[in-house]
């Protein structure tokens, strides 16, 4: 692909519905960036969960379609019926198991927008995709944008902290959340990898391999230890899944040629200059990374007991997930907890499978357990396979869930189940494998009399 088709998708004119539905699921996808530099740094709207829900109103309004009701696209029937079983089950807990003290108005709107977003992405077509790809990595690259600048105009923030924009609602989490700054710049990177080998026009390559650098350099600056860690899986997964004795001995070959040998001595002085001329920012860059590494060391040491660094220490997040398994091991000779659980988000784990068993027992393990059992199971077939851009995309994304999953977040969380309902779309959907998969193969028409 090149400009001409760069133009036509951004052109309002000849693919209006594709761009607005796109807009819609990608502000649902990844608006929390989005929403708290709007609401924290430009202090556009009131500093509160109102704002929020209002920017998550607009985007279903977005994705509304003409032909609501009328007809529908196949999703992921097993991850459907799973999500499905999960919501309702968490929904009999709120009302009959309920003891937290959460916010209803929270809690009815995450329900709500999650529901609401599943149904809606139902009605959008699978052309999309290629418009969703790009939108995705626009709006991705406008956040990582403005969190730069809200590090800027920030007078609390310094060199050395972690990077994210911080809240100014009450309450609020001191220093903001660098996950939401991690998870985006994630995003932008694995949109801007994939729309690399989809374009090849030499300047789209240059401006998204600038793109790239950008994105690791804010998952450094962020200090992310998921996001570290996912990126290391993902690699795993890529060369698992694209390399062979025949690759690898093709690759020694190519790399051993003249031309090669040239690149590689022009790459090696060009590095070494802008080491030498931009040293001070190498120097930031490489503490911010080493800081990155320490971290993931003292969990390993604080997990597993095992010194990989003499500086390694015990990693306080990481004691409390240790906890938690403690207590999870403690609730096998539970069996009321085991088969009904504790309530609704009656303790906070911090590791989502878990808590899925430990506060809704045996049948919150089977359907967040199972939807992400075979969710993974879907996200294999796509790396083999390779069905298109897009699938690509939420296959390689969901290998970051798999770390959340055992380390970060709850299960009733909007940022697991908004990318999740994208998966339940269009992830492991059979009809998706044919690029030029016709209407009448993934359309279900629901005919009233």
């Amino acid at each position: 692909m090149g400009f001409t088709q760069l133009i036509k998708i951004f052109n309002p004119f000849q693919n209006f519905n594709y761009l607005r539905y796109s807009v819609g699921i990608a502000i649902m996808f990844n608006g929390f960036p989005l929403v708290f530099f709007i609401r924290d740094t430009l202090h556009i709207g009131p500093a509160s969960n109102v704002f929020s829900a209002f920017f998550f109103a607009f985007a279903l309004l977005l994705m509304l379609p003409t032909h609501l009701f009328l007809r529908i696209y196949k999703p992921n029937s097993t991850l459907l019926k799973y999500a499905i079983g999960f919501i309702a089950l968490i929904m009999y807990h709120f009302f009959a198991f309920n003891t937290s003290g959460t916010d209803w108005f929270i809690e009815f709107g995450n329900i709500f927008f999650t529901v609401g977003f599943i149904f809606l992405l139902l009605h959008i077509p699978n052309e999309v995709k290629d418009t969703l790809i790009h939108v995705l990595f626009v709006f991705s690259l406008f956040s990582n944008l403005t969190l730069v600048y809200s590090l800027m105009t920030d007078p609390n923030w310094k060199i050395g902290m972690r990077a994210a924009v911080t809240f100014e609602n009450e309450n609020a989490q001191a220093g903001g959340n660098p996950h939401i700054a991690a998870r985006n710049a994630l995003i932008c990177l694995l949109t801007s990898i994939l729309l690399f080998s989809y374009y090849k026009n030499i300047l789209i390559r240059l401006g998204l391999f600038s793109t790239i650098l950008f994105s690791l350099g804010v998952v450094v600056l962020a200090q992310v230890k998921s996001s570290m860690l996912a990126i290391g899986l993902m690699i795993g997964f890529f060369l698992l899944f694209n390399s062979s004795l025949t690759s690898v001995v093709r690759f020694i070959k190519n790399l051993i040629t003249i031309r090669s040998l040239i690149v590689i001595l022009v790459m090696y002085f060009g590095i070494n200059f802008l080491m030498n001329r931009y040293s001070e920012l190498y120097g930031l860059v490489y503490g911010y990374w080493h800081n990155g590494v320490d971290r993931i060391l003292d969990v390993l040491f604080t997990a597993f007991g095992v010194k990989f660094s003499d500086t390694a220490n015990i990693d306080a997040s990481a004691m409390g997930r240790v906890s938690s398994f403690n207590y999870f091991s403690l609730t096998l000779k539970s069996p009321e907890i085991l088969l009904f659980g504790r309530g609704y988000k009656s303790l906070f784990m911090d590791v989502p499978l878990l808590e899925s068993l430990i506060n809704h027992g045996i049948f919150g393990l089977i359907f967040f357990g199972g939807f992400n059992y075979y969710l993974f199971k879907s996200t294999i077939k796509e790396l083999k396979e390779k069905s298109n851009i897009l699938t690509q995309f939420l296959a390689y994304f969901f290998i970051y869930f798999i770390v959340l999953l055992v380390s970060n977040g709850r299960p009733y969380d909007v940022s697991f189940w908004f990318p999740y309902a994208v998966m339940i779309r269009f992830l492991g959907v059979k009809y998706l494998n044919n690029f030029q998969s016709s209407q009448r193969n993934d359309e279900l028409q629901l005919t009233y009399p």
